[in-house]
């Protein structure tokens, strides 16, 4: 707590303006992961009056007074010209369930609470607000398995190199149905197929720039593909027995940042196993690119929405 100017009884009854500042972990919107924590919430009361002392006969902030919060200046308290008032109060968050709680009790459907700051004076009010939005923590790192001696026999897989030069491979892939790719659309012929391989994530066909959300999702769905012909072909099959259809509801939503993610996921998973032999009774054809590419249809289609 800190007062930055000697404290004063004001010259003139009627002059008063003040101006406040809150912030939460030093800003306006806090987000928060990782638990347990303590929000620090910063409060500064300025007078803005060019001539005159304010006086302040109200300063409260009634969510946060349920949780311990008190102002720390007897009111009415007065203010010099030029002077202000600071305070600081510490709210800890124990868990992402109780930082969930606190969000509840506005009674809003969300995962954020906002806490104001309200002063009031004789001829105005002002009032300054801070939101915290409580967010799930990461999960765990995997552990090593090379450490437990849990690492699971190697999958063969091909990744999406493979898939692009190789069309019997490919066809083959399909011949066992379309691959349902969301919002991206279903690719069901090779020439579909390889215009999700061969396209450009940059832009579309017709050279219009890809928004960052089609973006991503054309990369998840290059993924998803070629992890799709994984499992049928050689019946290869992430770890994370959630991850395809993760991947698949993922590539009808907008939220980026979680698509990159299961990208990363799923082209680790297709690099898996790509060392490893061919069995014997398969035939992937031989590699053709320059035809693989000539016949590449890139059907998606500028989807007119943006990231989450």
């Amino acid at each position: 707590m800190v007062v930055a100017a000697a404290l004063g009884v004001g010259s003139s009854a009627g002059a008063h303006q003040f101006e406040c500042e809150k912030t939460v972990n030093d800003r306006q919107v806090a987000e928060v992961s990782e638990y347990p924590t303590t929000l620090f919430f910063n409060y500064r009361l300025i007078n803005t009056h060019p001539a005159h002392s304010s006086i302040a006969t109200v300063a409260e902030d009634p969510v946060l007074a349920q949780h311990g919060w008190s102002f720390r200046y007897p009111v009415p308290l007065t203010v010099p010209v030029g002077g202000w008032v600071e305070m600081k109060f510490a709210l800890p968050v124990n868990s992402y369930e109780e930082c969930k709680a606190l969000a509840a009790e506005d009674g809003l459907a969300d995962n954020a609470f906002d806490t104001n700051f309200q002063v009031v004076w004789p001829l105005g009010e002002d009032q300054c607000s801070t939101r915290v939005v409580c967010l799930a923590p990461p999960p765990p790192p995997p552990e090593d398995c090379t450490v437990t001696n849990t690492c699971p026999e190697a999958q063969m897989t091909r990744d999406a190199g493979f898939y692009k030069n190789h069309e019997v491979a490919l066809q083959q892939c399909l011949d066992v149905g379309p691959v349902d790719l969301g919002s991206v659309g279903p690719a069901t012929t090779l020439q579909e197929a390889l215009g999700v391989l061969w396209g450009s994530p940059a832009q579309h066909r017709n050279n219009e720039p890809r928004s960052a959300l089609d973006r991503a999702r054309f990369l998840l769905a290059r993924q998803y593909l070629v992890a799709h012909c994984n499992f049928w072909l050689f019946g290869a099959a992430p770890l994370d027995p959630d991850l395809m259809e993760s991947t698949h509801q993922a590539l009808s939503g907008t939220r980026c940042q979680r698509m990159e993610a299961l990208k990363t996921a799923l082209e680790a998973f297709n690099d898996s196993g790509k060392s490893l032999p061919l069995p014997s009774f398969f035939d992937p054809g031989p590699a053709t690119p320059q035809h693989a590419q000539s016949i590449a249809h890139d059907y998606t289609q500028p989807s007119a929405q943006s990231c989450e």
